[in-house]
């Protein structure tokens, strides 16, 4: 009895563990400076949400997308809030701010800046994260 009761209780942790181990996490890649593309992200991450709930999500600016970040542009600002409300983490690339010559100081609130898209791409890729490049 105690090895059917050990047996049981084995499958039972590993299903647990393989469960966490596949969470669903997903980066979605947006570097347009085309805002109905940035509109499509949104509109993405809220369908997918939808269905999953559990989704752990990071929306990734870079290039001349990162212009939609600034708190001086309120084209997604009430996008932005709900997202982040919805636990979506929103990045901008560090190197595209520097390069546009846009002081930090400028992003708003709701963002963190990663030093590389591209580092930030590949490392969440090798940790197993799913890959979407974002169009309209």
């Amino acid at each position: 009895m105690s090895k059917l009761f050990l047996s049981l209780f084995l499958l039972l942790f590993s299903s647990s563990l393989f469960a966490q181990q596949n969470k669903l996490r997903v980066v979605w890649d947006v570097s347009s400076a085309d805002t109905s593309v940035h509109a499509s992200a949104f509109r993405q991450i809220n369908n997918a949400l939808a269905l999953e709930p559990d989704l752990e999500i990071e929306l990734l600016f870079h290039g001349y997308a990162v212009k939609s970040m600034l708190t001086t542009d309120k084209s997604f600002e009430a996008r932005i809030k709900a997202a982040k409300e919805k636990g979506v983490n929103i990045s901008v690339c560090n190197n595209s701010l520097k390069r546009l010559n846009i002081n930090p100081a400028e992003l708003r609130p709701e963002t963190n800046i990663v030093p590389s898209a591209v580092v930030e791409l590949i490392k969440k890729q090798a940790a197993g994260w799913i890959y979407l490049k974002v169009a309209s």
